[in-house]
């Protein structure tokens, strides 16, 4: 036997062909059950099927306007037309007279189409039934106004059969997946709802973005002071014990720090409560980072402003990330360097400043990588500003933070 086609051959096994099926039968079921109310209409076939279209119509155009129409057929929709992505079909009541519309349009459409689609293979298995049954049976019979004999003579009937089930179940996949389609663009999301699930998406991306920077700017920093204290407490193991210990001790301290960062993000992306009941660093707490960039053998002269704690909670916390990406970059790019650090408070902004030598032998930032980058956009998403660049023999980050934040 000749084997199917292999698209068609694969939807016989999909239980989505069989689910899709069942939802075109359950459209043109709709027709017939609201005919059953009318007695005395269904005096010939071609009144009974005339009448199975137009007498559902209107109150389908009714109930489409209900809203919670346009969830339950969204729901139905969902679970026997089998979408690839479950968004391309909604399921929430209609919002707008433009989803109730599009529900009433569908409600009548899909009985429209599964009647068209039940009638035409119902007709199609009766003209295969009586083709397989005709050998077997003397005398002729009329099916759609052919003349068809019978008799064993006409036993090559029995070819027809099997091309005639193929067309079948063709038809009801074909069927099935033009209702899919309509399915998508009558009670799929709208315009609006499409803009607002992008946007949503957006900021999702936007908030994994900023997590991103925040594991960049905290394990860097923790990563840089570690590695800077553990290479100076090799050199001194022997000579000084004291800075060893107090470089070890710093270590901790720093390790501890970035392990708490990581874990509020992972507790974060992993929709965990923890994530969100954790504290960031804010400026109170630059005096541990100064520390610990001094234990890493950095000199550090800070000048900061004694009123911190007025700061808003958002502008504080991005103004220690970028103090932290700045004293990052100081130690990375010109190590033994003194690092001069001003911070100011005044009534409409905060100012800082991180600058340090320049160290030839070490090659200088340009000012596109990652961590200047990041200082700059965290800048940018408060109305402030942020700079970094080398003048007169010295490396100098900058950074203006409006205290208002634009609503």
């Amino acid at each position: 036997m000749r084997r199917l086609p292999s698209t068609l051959y694969d939807a016989l096994r999909q239980g989505r062909t069989y689910a899709r099926g069942l939802h075109l039968l359950l459209g043109a079921a709709v027709g017939p059950v609201c005919v059953l109310m009318w007695p005395g209409i269904t005096e010939s076939l071609a009144r009974t099927l005339a009448a199975c279209a137009l007498v559902p119509v209107v109150p389908l155009l009714l109930l489409g306007l209900v809203p919670g129409a346009r969830r339950a057929e969204g729901i139905l929709a969902r679970l026997l037309l089998v979408p690839d992505d479950e968004d391309d079909i909604g399921r929430a009541p209609a919002r707008s007279l433009s989803d109730r519309l599009r529900t009433s349009v569908w409600l009548v459409l899909r009985c429209w189409w599964g009647l068209l689609v039940a009638s035409v293979v119902a007709q199609l298995l009766s003209v295969t039934g009586t083709l397989a049954s005709a050998p077997a049976v003397e005398g002729s019979r009329t099916i759609l106004g052919l003349t068809v004999p019978g008799g064993h003579r006409h036993i090559w009937y029995l070819g027809l059969v099997p091309p005639l089930l193929v067309a079948v179940f063709g038809l009801i996949v074909w069927a099935g997946n033009a209702q899919l389609a309509l399915a998508r663009r009558l009670l799929g999301p709208s315009t609006a709802e499409r803009l607002a699930v992008a946007e949503r998406r957006a900021d999702e991306l936007l908030a994994r973005n900023r997590l991103a920077g925040e594991l960049h700017d905290s394990i860097g920093h923790a990563l840089t002071v570690t590695v800077l204290q553990a290479s100076a407490a090799c050199e001194l193991v022997d000579a000084d014990r004291d800075f060893v210990v107090r470089a070890l001790t710093a270590i901790e301290e720093t390790g501890r720090r970035a392990m708490d960062d990581l874990e509020r993000t992972l507790g974060y992306l992993k929709d965990e409560e923890q994530g969100v009941r954790t504290v960031r660093p804010t400026l109170a707490d630059i005096g541990q980072l100064l520390e610990a960039s001094r234990a890493a053998g950095v000199t550090v002269r800070s000048r900061t402003a004694a009123d911190v704690d007025a700061v808003p909670g958002v502008v504080s916390r991005e103004a220690y990330r970028i103090l932290q990406e700045a004293l990052t970059n100081a130690m990375k790019h010109a190590p033994g360097s003194p690092v001069d650090v001003e911070l100011a408070v005044t009534g409409e902004q905060v100012r800082l400043t991180v600058a340090n030598r320049l160290v030839e032998q070490v090659p200088q930032a340009s000012g596109t990588g990652k961590g200047l980058r990041s200082l700059r956009e965290r800048a940018a998403l408060l109305g402030g500003r942020a700079s970094a660049g080398a003048a007169s023999g010295r490396w100098t980050v900058s950074a203006r933070l409006p205290l208002r934040l634009e609503s």
